[in-house]
């Protein structure tokens, strides 16, 4: 049982960096096979695909992230704009994760754009990011933090669009920022145009 789960984890790093070297599509079985010193064998034993491999990969990345910001409680006893503002904190590993990850995200949505299958593993963690902040935003809302004027969608829809797109700066501008700073101060202004900071 431990060289199995030592050969599937041998099959995720080595098709992991040869995603990140070469692009998913250079890449072949025999070559993640070869670059792990597993037998074609052991690769079809946990995986039916190349392509399964990726949404593998791509599932777990997203899960790590996805459960190291969205696990984080909304505190009841401040403000919801206090939580905003110090959220990005909690993005650290998702800003050092971004850069060498990013290649592979590019590639995992250039395929999901024409395979339903993926498409539905890319939106996912969309999704879970939306169902967060709408719960922020109406939290905000009812403590008086956030405006109740605005439809509680459309602003965690423009968090999302802000959080996303800081992640995507940090990836090309990676080490020249703390990140986790200025995704907060653009959070910062934000609220205060919606009502948020004193």
């Amino acid at each position: 049982m431990q060289n199995k789960q030592s050969s599937f984890e041998k099959l995720l790093a080595s098709a992991s960096f040869l995603f990140l070297e070469k692009g998913y599509d250079a890449v072949s079985v025999n070559d993640i096979c070869k670059h792990a010193g597993v037998s074609k064998g052991a690769f079809y034993h946990y995986f039916e695909t190349k392509q399964t491999l990726f949404l593998t990969l791509m599932d777990n990345w997203s899960s790590a992230m996805m459960q190291s910001i969205l696990s984080q409680p909304i505190a009841t006893d401040i403000h919801v704009d206090e939580v905003l503002l110090k959220m990005p904190y909690q993005f650290r590993s998702a800003f050092t994760a971004v850069p060498k990850g990013f290649p592979i995200l590019v590639d995992f949505w250039r395929q999901a754009m024409g395979d339903p299958k993926i498409w539905k593993t890319a939106i996912e963690p969309y999704r879970y990011f939306m169902n967060f902040f709408i719960r922020i935003v109406e939290a905000g809302q009812k403590d008086g933090s956030i405006r109740k004027d605005a439809d509680s969608h459309d602003l965690a829809r423009l968090l999302v669009a802000v959080a996303m797109g800081y992640l995507l700066e940090s990836s090309f501008e990676h080490g020249k920022a703390d990140w986790s700073a200025v995704t907060s101060d653009g959070f910062k202004f934000l609220l205060e145009g919606i009502g948020g900071t004193k």
